[in-house]
């Protein structure tokens, strides 16, 4: 295995993110806006005739677009340099360590597992073999998000009083395009040691909150309800916390908020100011100060550090930068990361997320589940 340096790309091939999986389109996406990756082969869908149109929209010779697992890793463990692991949650245990065992770094979509217990083994084999695996928490990859990383760490806000982070969305409960029920993919339609709607989203709020506090949940107390269209699903969770540090912290992520395509948002209360931010509007923080002025704050805005860095001006302020764009600056990072691994030096990347990270937000999850069938507080398992 070569990682490919100077003006060649990264090679890597995909396990799933056929087009059928809008997760596919989005990774193809952003890896090539920067050219820092290639994708040159993979086993895009265990259906034939998708398998072949998925390689075939991604431009991957037909002689590289395999119809198992076992045939993909055998033909192609030394022309790449990576794979992305884009099957579903249930399945990257299995493919995971089949990746590591063709000797190959991975790079996986999140939550990584579907319980911590599973995430922690592929964590103890990825240190002790010295193996390669980063996780995609897509949202990070927004440049303001990194701003309020670096607010807080600097003060800019103060003491931080409070945090809220939620995500609401509309999948389990809005109609369809002919007025029925909605049909979500069939394995979002099981819940598991985690239920499906808090392994989706209630990984992605964890992770926001840990990332831009710098710190990790101590303990939470959870509510968890069905009420939309879709089984008996849980789709419904509210939950309040602390973390290490004693903050106070509330949370909430469900499928059933009508008017929600995608309502990722959080907001920081500290003793200096405040600072909100929303993922379908991403280019702007709200920011209220001490004396009452209250300010938007774009990537221009003399208080703005890291979202003003030359790599997050692809084009200049006033052009939004969406979503595709926040995963090809994760993708960036992760680039690093692996010419870090390749040639033998440790990555101290603060804007990437391991294994070990995955595990213990999933440890978060199934604590705050626990807490909702006990009714009770539930400290995280460390």
């Amino acid at each position: 295995m070569t990682i490919n340096r100077g003006k060649e790309p990264i090679r890597v091939g995909f396990i799933g993110g056929g087009l059928d999986s809008a997760i596919g389109r989005a990774h193809f996406g952003a890896l090539h806006i920067d050219r820092r990756f290639s994708l040159d082969a993979g086993m895009f869908s265990i259906d034939k005739s998708a398998n072949h149109n998925s390689g075939d929209f991604y431009g991957v010779d037909v002689s590289r677009a395999y119809e198992n697992i076992s045939d993909f890793l055998d033909a192609e463990r030394n022309n790449l340099d990576a794979v992305i692991a884009l099957s579903p949650t249930p399945l990257h245990f299995e493919h995971i360590n089949l990746v590591c065992d063709a000797g190959l770094p991975v790079i996986s979509e999140k939550a990584l597992c579907t319980n911590s217990k599973d995430a922690e083994v592929l964590a103890r084999r990825v240190a002790s073999e010295k193996k390669f695996l980063s996780v995609t928490f897509t949202y990070t990859g927004y440049p303001m998000v990194r701003e309020i990383q670096r607010m807080i760490k600097d003060g800019m806000l103060g003491d931080v009083l409070s945090v809220h982070v939620e995500m609401p969305q509309e999948s389990f409960i809005r109609a369809n395009v002919t007025g029925g029920k909605p049909e979500p993919q069939a394995w979002r339609q099981l819940d598991y040691e985690i239920p499906s709607v808090t392994l989706d989203l209630g990984s992605h709020v964890i992770n926001l909150l840990e990332f831009i506090t710098g710190d990790q949940v101590a303990r939470v107390s959870g509510i968890a309800s069905h009420a939309g269209e879709v089984s008996a699903l849980i789709d419904h969770v509210l939950a309040i916390g602390e973390l290490d540090n004693g903050t106070p912290i509330s949370l909430h992520w469900n499928k059933v908020s009508l008017g929600k395509r995608n309502g990722l948002a959080c907001t920081i209360y500290g003793s200096s100011g405040s600072i909100s931010w929303a993922q379908e509007n991403p280019e702007y923080l709200h920011y209220g100060a001490k004396d009452g002025a209250i300010q938007i704050i774009d990537r221009s805005h003399p208080l703005v550090k890291v979202a003003s860095e030359s790599r997050y001006q692809r084009f200049k302020v006033g052009h939004p930068a969406g979503y595709i764009e926040a995963f090809a600056n994760l993708y960036q990072d992760i680039a690093d990361d692996l010419l870090n691994f390749r040639e033998g030096r440790v990555s101290d990347n603060p804007y990437t997320h391991s294994a070990a990270d995955s595990a213990h937000g999933l440890r978060v999850l199934e604590a705050l589940h626990e807490s909702a069938a006990k009714k009770e507080w539930i400290e995280i398992k460390r």
